[in-house]
């Protein structure tokens, strides 16, 4: 009987957890796999409920910018949990159901993370995949996967505004970035730390070690003192090739789609629209 009811019960908790995920994505264009004709919903949904306030407002303030001034769909959502669906069709059903996407080709993309299971995804279409290929998706998981694994989320998503309104300023011009075409990233403020950290340590240790074999000389204040008189005598001179140093430097394949070192790229479609993105945990 206590089998029957714990099993009843983990199964009501996974229903009641599913709840928020379903409302997300309205019923009545998922059932018939058809594009919302109008959005439904606004561009930053924090459904998880991880931002303060304040700060949910003004990344929607510069997504609606970014967005209009573009007319590219920049769309973040949050959520408990994805009620069944894998994290890169929820994102994609999130996006079309809800009818994000500017023009006719429905062009934009979309930032999901969902916080039981700690999955991402972006999910790119029409003109977004252009913006957001291969490469972009991966650069933007490496900028942004440190201050998500940090919990540091309104600074991951305000990478999210700043790198999407960069990616798409570039598109713009001809010239989208690439495995060719690099965009610049910024190093982890950690990473800079602990480098400046762990340089200064290695080097008071090395000088340390350095200064304990010398407590027995003394300084001489005249190179006079150093040298035993009529001691020094060159009788031969040559050249001795003794070693030599060789550096590599590992150049990568511009002809590689992975564009990152997390995650998984994904391609799908949702409402008769195709999509690209990449999907991984924090």
């Amino acid at each position: 009987m206590k089998k029957i009811f714990a099993v009843l019960a983990a199964a009501a908790v996974m229903i009641i957890s599913a709840i928020p995920a379903l409302a997300l994505i309205p019923e009545e264009y998922a059932s018939q796999n058809l594009y919302a004709p109008e959005r439904l919903k606004p561009r930053v949904v924090d459904d998880a409920d991880i931002l303060p306030g304040f700060a949910e407002d003004k990344l929607l303030s510069r997504l609606d910018s970014i967005s209009e001034e573009h007319n590219i769909d920049v769309v973040l959502v949050t959520v408990n949990s994805l009620g069944g669906r894998a994290p890169d069709q929820f994102a994609r059903d999130y996006f079309a159901y809800n009818g994000f996407g500017m023009g006719d080709g429905k062009d934009g993309f979309v930032f999901m993370l969902a916080m039981d299971t700690r999955d991402y995804s972006i999910q790119c279409t029409g003109k977004g995949e252009e913006i957001f290929n291969d490469y972009g998706t991966g650069f933007l998981v490496d900028q942004m996967i440190g201050d998500l694994h940090d919990g540091d989320y309104y600074d991951a998503f305000d990478k999210y505004a700043d790198i999407s309104e960069d990616f798409i300023k570039e598109w713009e011009k001809g010239t989208p970035y690439s495995a060719t075409h690099r965009a610049k990233g910024k190093l982890h403020p950690g990473w800079i730390l602990g480098a400046l950290i762990g340089g200064a340590v290695i080097g008071l240790i090395v000088s340390e070690s350095i200064k304990s074999q010398l407590t027995s000389v003394s300084m001489q204040h005249g190179a006079d003192d150093y040298i035993r008189k009529n001691s020094f005598k060159l009788t031969v001179q040559r050249d001795n090739f003794l070693y030599k140093n060789v550096t590599k430097t590992r150049i990568e394949s511009s002809s590689g789609s992975s564009g990152g070192s997390h995650g998984h790229v994904s391609h799908g479609s949702s409402g008769g629209h195709s999509f690209s993105g990449r999907s991984g945990k924090f």
